[in-house]
């Protein structure tokens, strides 16, 4: 016995250890096949970032079964949906059949998730960041009938604390779901089975197209549905579903057996009371309703009963009715009364919409004793929307805080005066058979006032006055205030109905004006710097989206416009917004002490960037204000940080705008003139340096007598042309770029500076020359007056890099000095020899013309004399043989005769002979002595080396 006793013992001991032992090694020997299968499953299927943390698994928790619990499982979308997490899970916990391990499929029974964050976006272009799974192409194709992976026999399922946020652009609609606990239970293993549920939401925040229907709405739910998975048709038994003070029972089922969901649903409030539909109100319109006397009967029910699929819409009614309804605050003496509703909506099954009737033939109250009321009748909403409305009022707005709680702080006055008529068709609008459409009555504000803690300025309406017709909405006259800021308008919105029917694009013209407008106040005081430290709020960066389906002209005027610490006055000019883009059309106004004439646009297109694109004509204007308050001159013109002056300017210019509503730098793009008199320009570090470089005094601290330049804007540069400046005494010609990135400059300089500009060593190593020159030549010479030197200027502005490249190659400044000054003297030098030679040619031609001149008279006289005393002696010839008679003596005397004749003739050419001998000789005695002044001039030597 004591041996059975003591084996029995040993038995135990073993099993408890091989127990042991089993729950220890179980969970390691598996964990790596099962997050092996998790893996592959998941990389074969998923068009996502799967991440997850720590594993554990247990036998411990749910013995015999396994528990698999991952810590910080992620599910992240990739494109068009980066940054977005489909669901981030704190914990994930799964209780798996210990059995099935050991075959090919693992059962999973129970799935909990716990702080799950699920984000589901709908993109405007209809996809789902859900729709995660590979298409048929990239899916992984699975070995046929492997038996291997996962089946779900659920038996029960949980969500604790979790968080979804639905988030659809093509409904504009938004739904938040914060501190989620879920129960389901159920045997998923049989085809026939009861599915029970309970569902609690902390809050629940419902926003549909800008409204905001729910918010931190409490809301609990228990249903059971019979499943029939073999026929995927679910069908409601007992179900109670609690929202805020709303209590709705739901009855019917849906099915989807194929691809279609066909449904037979209906709904209706469990409690008849006004109390429930009034808890219901949007949360816009709406203050807690917990301890106000309400009393009325109420009805609210509804039916969704069709097919629903690609093509076609299951129909839908909605019915809400109100009798003999009352409310009323405990602390506040006047009720609402004689609150009478009925209301019903509804649409057909079909393709869309245009089926649907909205009928609201009785809709009308009391607001202490101010009479409310309304009627509405819509037909054919999508094809040619038909309408019949009617709406009066007349509101004492003061009376309303003696109804409902206005926030603390809050005050409201003044009158409202609404009577309005429309009916009629869109078609008739469209076609311009306005006589067939009524639109007709005026809606009256006046004397409003509005304060609230809320708001940081109070709101005043001295006057509204609006007036219906069936081409367009009059605004006969806006008289009001926004704080300190008052504004007067008037106009007309133009196809005011097809905008409000059909959203089509609203139009409309108007006149505005304002003797201060201060944007200052109506933004509100700026963040304190603390705020800084706090995660950035995205909805605060986002640009300013103009509208696209407007198209209004406005003609603005306003005395002063007070924007950050700028005061515009005096503007004047038109605005054109349309298309999503706004035109400034000959906008004028007054600042820093000059005046801006402005045109342009500013786009915020649908897809893409803002753009801005701007044409300014500035005049006048100041430029140390200008840096001061316009941080972007600053890094498009670094110099202007030195300056004191005003400037002119004409810029046209391109670019996108970042979140900030700030220019993207590198995508600027224009071009402009800028112009300048009188500047002072006092430690700008270019100039600072340059002066260091060329050794001179005055040019880091002096005043820009008058800079004319062009300059454009180019791959992220300001690029000026090449313009001339003086710079104190200094003429320069200066031209390059400097870029808005880093401030890094290249600029080329070419500049005349006067050589007394260099000091005193430079002009003592030419004295010497100087005075060489004035004695070899007599002459005045002096100091060339200025010296040629160009500079490459690169580096940044802060730290300029100048490299001057100085006339005549000099390495320095004294060695250019010097050169200069012998090419100077030289110059000067053969410019003296030149004329000394000029002037003994001019001599040596006087002495010669002279010369000849003596010569020619001389000449001209010796053959006069010799002429005379030729006939002279032809005459005592002809005298003497005229006295002799006798023939034979006159034969002799003729003879004598012309012997004489001839001798005259002799002594005539002797006589004209000598004197051109004579005369030859003075002409070549001038032409030596001229020839000796030149030579003498031409042999002078005077070159400086």
């Amino acid at each position: 016995m004591r041996k059975i006793i003591k084996w029995l013992i040993i038995a135990v001991v073993a099993l408890v250890v091989l127990l042991l032992a089993a729950v220890i090694l179980i969970p390691i020997l598996f964990k790596d096949r099962i997050e092996g299968m998790v893996k592959e499953q998941v990389n074969a299927q998923l068009n996502a970032t799967v991440e997850w943390g720590a594993w554990d698994i247990t036998l411990l928790r749910s013995f015999p079964d396994l528990t698999v619990e991952v810590a910080d499982v992620k599910l992240c979308n990739k494109a068009p949906f980066e940054g977005v997490c489909l669901a981030d899970i704190g914990s994930l916990t799964a209780t798996v059949d210990i059995k099935s391990v050991f075959g090919d499929k693992v059962d999973i029974k129970r799935i909990g998730l716990v702080r799950p964050r699920i984000h589901a976006v709908v993109r405007a272009d209809g996809r789902a960041n859900w729709d995660i799974t590979l298409p048929d192409s990239s899916a992984v194709e699975a070995p046929a009938d492997t038996g291997g992976g996962f089946s779900i026999g659920l038996r029960e399922y949980w969500i604790e604390d979790g968080r979804v946020v639905y988030d659809d652009s093509t409904l504009a609609f938004r739904m938040d779901l914060l501190g989620l606990d879920h129960k389901g239970t159920g045997d998923f293993t049989q085809d026939l089975f009861t599915l029970s549920t309970t569902t609690h939401v902390d809050t629940v925040d419902v926003l549909f197209d800008g409204v905001r229907y729910l918010q931190r709405a409490l809301a609990d739910i228990t249903a059971d549905l019979d499943m029939d998975m073999a026929g995927m048709k679910f069908t409601f038994k007992e179900n109670e579903a609690v929202i805020n003070c709303l209590t709705l029972g739901f009855d019917g089922w849906l099915a989807m057996p194929a691809d279609d969901i066909d449904m037979d649903i209906t709904w209706a409030l469990k409690k008849n009371e006004l109390g429930a539909l009034l808890s219901m109100v949007p949360a816009a319109f709406a203050k807690d309703l917990e301890g106000v006397d309400m009393s009325g009967k109420a009805a609210f029910g509804g039916y969704v009963k069709g097919t629903y699929n690609d093509t076609t819409m299951p129909g839908f009614g909605l019915d809400i009715a109100v009798e003999n309804g009352r409310f009323k605050y405990p602390d506040l003496p006047e009720s609402v009364e004689r609150i009478q509703v009925k209301a019903s909506i509804v649409s057909p099954q079909g393709k869309d919409l245009d089926g649907m009737v909205i009928d609201v033939p009785t809709f009308a109250m009391l607001v202490a004793t101010n009479p409310v009321s309304a009627r509405l009748h819509l037909e054919r909403p999508m094809s040619d929307p038909r309408v019949d409305l009617a709406a009066q009022a007349k509101l004492d707005l003061a009376s309303l805080k003696r109804v409902v709680p206005l926030e603390k702080g809050d005050e409201l006055n003044g009158k409202l005066d609404v009577d309005v008529t429309v009916k009629g068709a869109v078609s008739d609008i469209e076609a311009q058979r306005f006589e067939k459409f009524t639109a007709e009555g005026r809606v009256l504000l006046s004397g409003m006032t509005y304060r609230s803690d809320s708001l940081p300025w109070p709101v005043g309406i001295t006057t509204l006055d609006l007036a219906l017709s069936p081409r367009y909405l009059a605004l006969n006259g806006f008289d009001g205030t926004l704080g300190g800021s008052d504004v007067r308008a008037e106009g007309r919105f133009d196809s005011y109905l097809l905008w409000w029917l059909k959203d089509s694009t609203l139009t409309g013209t108007f006149d505005v004006a304002s003797r201060r407008f201060d944007l200052n106040e109506l933004m509100g005081p700026e963040e304190p710097a603390a705020a800084e430290a706090a995660p950035a709020d995205t909805a605060a960066m986002t640009v300013i989206e103009v509208p696209a389906n407007i198209n209004f002209r406005l003609t603005a005027e306003a005395g002063e416009v007070l924007y950050d610490d700028l005061t515009l006055t005096g503007l004047k000019g038109g605005v054109h917004i349309h298309d999503r883009r706004v035109d400034l059309n000959k906008l004028v106004f007054g600042l820093f002490e000059g005046r801006v004439g402005l045109d342009g646009s500013y786009a915020t297109p649908e897809k893409g960037t803002p753009v801005a694109e701007l044409r300014y004509d500035i005049r006048d204007m100041d430029i140390e204000k200008t840096v001061q308050y316009v941080e972007t001159v600053q890094k498009m013109a670094p110099i202007a940080k030195t300056c004191k002056g005003k400037y002119s300017t004409t810029l046209s210019m391109r670019t996108e705008l970042d979140a900030a509503m700030s220019p993207v730098l590198e995508s600027l793009t224009g071009q402009g003139t800028l112009s300048t008199r009188n500047v002072r320009v006092d430690g700008f570090q270019p100039l600072v340096d340059l002066a260091k470089a060329f050794k001179v005094k005055g040019i880091e601290n002096t005043t820009l007598p008058s800079v004319d330049f062009s300059y454009e804007f180019r791959d992220g540069k300001m690029i000026t042309k090449p313009f001339d400046v003086k710079i104190d005494r200094i003429k320069a010609n200066v031209g390059g770029s400097t870029a808005f990135a880093d401030q890094a400059i290249d600029y080329d300089l070419k500049a005349k500076v006067p050589t007394d500009m260099f000091g005193a060593q430079a002009n003592q190593l030419v004295a010497g020359w100087l005075g060489q020159a004035n004695q070899l030549l007599g002459s005045g010479f002096q100091m060339p007056a200025e010296i040629d030197v160009t500079a490459k200027i690169t580096g940044t502005i802060d730290k300029p890099v100048i490299k001057p490249v100085f006339a005549g190659g000099g390495s320095n400044l004294t060695q250019t000095v010097v050169t200069e000054v012998k090419e100077e003297l030289n110059q000067q030098i053969d410019k003296a020899k030149e004329e000394a030679i000029a002037r003994a040619r001019e001599e040596a031609a006087k002495l010669l013309a002279e010369a000849q001149k003596q010569a020619d008279n001389l000449k001209a006289t010796a053959r006069k004399e010799a002429a005379n005393l030729k006939a002279q002696a032809y005459k005592a010839a002809d005298d003497e043989l005229a006295k002799v008679t006798n023939p034979l003596a006159k034969m002799a005397a003729k003879a004598v005769a012309d012997a004489a004749k001839k001798e005259a003739d002799k002594q005539e050419q002797k006589a004209i002979a000598e004197a051109d001998k004579r005369a030859d000789g003075i002409v070549a005695e001038a032409r030596k002595q001229g020839d000796a002044i030149i030579a003498r001039a031409e042999q002078t030597n005077t070159t400086i080396k």
